[in-house]
């Protein structure tokens, strides 16, 4: 059977838990202290992470833009060029009519020599 005297008796009972409440919150208190001290690099690792992530996308979506761009450039002069050769042919034409049909004339001969017919 324990021995009575290794019991805290009534009138220390209210110290004792005194004593208790101190050790909780000051081993709570060493452990918000901790989680401090390994949070804080992890937070300016990620910070830094997220940083450069970040510049990482605007580089890439600076690139695409000026890309898209060129693209749309080329586009634009590969479907007007087919109007602008036809504007070229009918202003040859029209300022020399007879050379533009012996031309004509001499590039049908070419081809149909070249093509056996």
């Amino acid at each position: 059977m324990p021995d009575s005297s290794s019991f805290p008796s009534s009138d220390t009972g209210h110290a004792g838990s005194s004593i208790v409440n101190k050790g909780v919150e000051s081993a709570g208190a060493a452990l918000h202290s901790g989680i401090d001290k390994v949070s804080e690099p992890v937070l300016a690792a990620v910070d830094r992470l997220s940083t450069a992530a970040h510049s990482a996308v605007d580089k890439i979506s600076s690139s695409a833009v000026h890309t898209a761009e060129r693209f749309s450039d080329q586009t634009q002069r590969v479907t007007q060029a087919p109007s602008q050769a036809l504007a070229y042919s009918k202003s040859c034409v029209q300022s020399k009519p007879l050379e533009a049909v012996a031309a004509a004339l001499a590039l049908g001969f070419i081809l149909g020599r070249l093509t056996g017919r």
